[in-house]
């Protein structure tokens, strides 16, 4: 059996009293997904307009295809679940010139009418690499790419065509910067479904990033690693706390060396929850050697 990875599934995997659940009708990567009740959701990404949900409480439960999501394919979603219903925001996807894009849509999908429905709302900031976690009554979004200069990128990468002299330029002002110019979001802020409205809660205690891993129980949240740049991660955490004075920040240890001693990488991609009171964090990507090349000044 295969193992979905969604953040609700690598805590359960992971637990004393491991489950296993049937597989996906499709491969799966590059979406998202979040858990209702003993439901989980997944979608978009490599299952194109799919989504699918599976009742995690059903003993011999499968997988229900669910109506297809009407804003077309795209990737790297942020989907997140409040007060019982299913929240899509942006992803990156093709305009009508071919080009790939950061949006910065919204869609509610309400599982008792299994109807989706566009917001009449936006993103203020990009939502590519940005990752979400639910608290009380708002959806607080992290990190993400800056969605003028990632635009930007794909556009003139079209615009070269089949020149690969003007592709290697476009590539090299692009990958060749220093992590404060790509102008990752470093901005905490929230959406609250009820109001249908945006807020700004403040300056991240840390440098921008994109595919962070965020994980929220209780009055605690927190974030750990993600890309600083393009090949790049960091090993940083840092945990949130919510009180009735606001938001109070805290610098938790790096990530640890590998048993062999080798130096940590910092993870992107990876997922993230709490099981048992113990913060668990599982999968994601680096690129060994990069920090080591990015400190001896190779950008």
């Amino acid at each position: 059996m295969k193992k979905t990875f969604l953040a609700t599934l690598v805590v359960t995997a992971m637990t004393a009293n491991a489950n296993t659940y049937p597989d996906l009708p499709k491969g799966f990567k590059d979406g998202g997904g979040a858990l209702i009740g003993d439901v989980v959701y997944v979608g978009l990404g490599s299952l194109g307009e799919d989504f699918y949900a599976l009742n995690l409480a059903q003993d011999k439960a499968d997988w229900e295809k669910l109506p297809s999501f009407p804003g077309g394919e795209r990737s790297q979603p942020v989907i997140a679940a409040d007060n019982g219903q299913l929240y899509v925001f942006g992803g990156l996807q093709k305009n009508e010139k071919g080009e790939l894009q950061l949006v910065n849509d919204a869609y509610v999908y309400q599982p008792a009418e299994k109807t989706w429905k566009k917001l009449l709302t936006r993103s203020p900031l990009g939502l590519v690499g940005t990752v979400a976690a639910t608290k009380g009554d708002k959806i607080y979004f992290i990190g993400g790419s800056n969605l003028s200069i990632f635009n930007g990128y794909f556009q003139d990468y079209t615009a070269a065509g089949k020149d690969e002299a003007k592709q290697k330029s476009v590539m090299t002002a692009y990958f060749n910067q220093r992590p404060q110019d790509y102008f990752f979001n470093t901005q905490l802020f929230s959406y609250e479904p009820s109001q249908n409205r945006w807020y700004n809660e403040g300056a991240l205690p840390f440098s921008g990033r994109a595919g962070a891993a965020v994980a929220a129980e209780g009055d605690t949240l927190i974030v750990a690693n993600g890309e600083v740049k393009p090949g790049l991660r960091t090993a940083e955490a840092a945990r949130a706390t919510f009180t009735d004075k606001g938001i109070s920040w805290q610098a938790l240890p790096n990530l640890p060396n590998s048993a062999t001693d080798v130096p940590q990488e910092g993870l992107a991609g990876a997922y993230s929850g709490f099981s048992n009171d113990y913060y668990l964090i599982a999968g994601g990507a680096n690129f060994p050697g990069a920090r080591q090349q990015f400190e001896s000044g190779q950008l």
